[in-house]
């Protein structure tokens, strides 16, 4: 009889948060950085584990110690979270070993060095010896740094070890 009345508010449905999909590299080597991302805006980075440390706002990652961590993306607002993650290998840097054996060798003679680590390579570094498989034979007087190399997806390292070369006894004329 005397109208109607009405009156309105205008709400905003806030979406549930989504926190897309994390891109980039699946490892890293110790020491080493990579950089993930995530084409959702606003999230934090975060890793699971000591492995791996990552910038909470970069998406880089440095590998810390060999293992595998989970790199989490996480998206909060008034609904709730979501979070994105992905696994993520850190690998070993190359181990040599240390050498062991005689430090001294005869000019034409041979002494025997070994290295617990295997798949190594064995090299001198001069002419004062030689080196196979851990063999090695003087050839002049003088000291020669010997060294076994170990190479594995995060470079080559190396133990080395110096070995004197003593000069053959001369019996004169």
């Amino acid at each position: 009889v005397c109208g109607v009345a009405a009156t309105s508010k205008a709400i905003s449905i806030d979406a549930f948060p989504t926190a897309g999909t994390i891109s980039g590299p699946t490892s890293v080597c110790q020491s080493a950085v990579i950089t993930l991302t995530d084409a959702a805006p606003g999230g934090t980075w975060s890793a699971t584990n000591s492995n791996a440390v990552v910038g909470s706002t970069s998406g880089v990652v440095l590998g810390v110690t060999a293992g595998t961590d989970v790199i989490n993306y996480s998206i909060t607002n008034a609904c709730g979270s979501a979070v994105a993650n992905a696994a993520i290998t850190v690998n070993p840097l190359p181990d040599p070993g240390s050498i062991t054996g005689p430090g001294s060798v005869c000019a034409g003679t041979t002494i025997t060095l070994t290295d617990a680590v295997s798949g190594g390579v064995w090299s001198a570094g001069n002419a004062n010896a030689t080196v196979s498989g851990g063999v090695v034979t003087g050839v002049m007087a003088g000291t020669v740094p010997i060294s076994y190399s170990v190479t594995n997806g995060c470079g080559t390292a190396s133990a080395v070890a110096v070995v004197s070369v003593l000069a053959s006894p001369d019996p004169g004329a």
